[in-house]
């Protein structure tokens, strides 16, 4: 009679905790992009904003406070990216570089929550 297989064979383990998540379906912006965020502005509703590399405050929240601000929240980078959130404005990331060859502003985690209190109201809604 054979011997019984035990649930762990063939099993090997990571080797570093995974930070990867599936993202959340959230709904549509309901407002335009309005385009880039300007450097001592405030933010727009339906600006589209990103985020790169580990947060201090639970990333879902983060956005989680965007979206109900009135901004898009965007899992990719490209041209119609308004801004770029990471802790590490000068890291090597993919997200940061390509956000820098498109000319997005690259903003840490902390300008960005003092921004989030005062989102200016999508043009034509007041």
């Amino acid at each position: 009679m054979p011997a019984a297989r035990s649930a762990s064979v063939g099993y090997q383990p990571s080797y570093r905790p995974s930070t990867w998540r599936a993202s959340r379906k959230r709904p549509a912006c309901p407002y335009p992009n309005p385009g880039r965020y300007k450097s001592g502005e405030q933010l727009i509703q339906g600006m589209r904003v990103a985020f790169s590399g580990d947060t201090s405050i639970d990333r879902e929240l983060l956005e989680d406070r965007a979206v109900e601000a009135g901004l898009h929240v965007a899992t990719s980078i490209s041209r119609l990216t308004s801004l770029l959130v990471t802790n590490d404005p000068d890291s090597p990331t993919s997200k940061v570089t390509k956000a820098r060859s498109f000319g997005t502003p690259v903003i840490d985690e902390a300008a960005f929550v003092q921004l989030l209190s005062h989102v200016t109201p999508a043009e034509g809604r007041a």
